[in-house]
């Protein structure tokens, strides 16, 4: 019978543990996320709805911008890049709106539970299968 260093023994173990936990952690996930999409659908709700401000706090920002465009004592160059930050506040403003943060949430999930079982699983199975061999030399010697 083959004596085998029980550090690597340990590490074998080990590593087989933590792979299957990965695995398990990122299916988990993955299912939970698939019964928040499909059956329990109202689940997120709560995290995603925001209140907008008031439409008065929101025309004040942009109003600030407009009196200070129009005044007197700027300069042309003032005033184009005051107009550069309007249009760029407008843009900016246009593609947060566009922004469905329930959907990037759930996406970021997805990716987070598919690269865990991605790694979890080749790891537990490769430290596995060698403990395996291991066990069926020692059996055989």
């Amino acid at each position: 019978m083959q004596k085998i260093p029980w550090i690597r023994v340990v590490y074998l173990y080990l590593m087989t543990t933590i792979g299957l936990v990965v695995f398990i952690i990122g299916s988990v996930t993955l299912i939970q996320l698939g019964l928040k999409i499909f059956i329990f659908t109202q689940a997120d709700n709560d995290i995603y709805s925001m209140n907008r401000p008031t439409s008065l706090y929101l025309e004040k920002e942009t109003d600030q911008v407009e009196a200070i465009k129009s005044c007197e004592s700027l300069t042309e160059a003032d005033q184009t890049r005051i107009q550069a930050w309007l249009e760029d506040y407008e843009a900016w403003q246009v593609k947060e709106d566009s922004i469905d943060r329930k959907r990037a949430s759930r996406e970021r999930d997805a990716a987070r539970s598919i690269a865990m079982i991605l790694v979890g699983l080749p790891v537990f199975y490769y430290h596995w299968s060698v403990i395996k061999k291991d066990r069926k030399d020692n059996l055989n010697v």
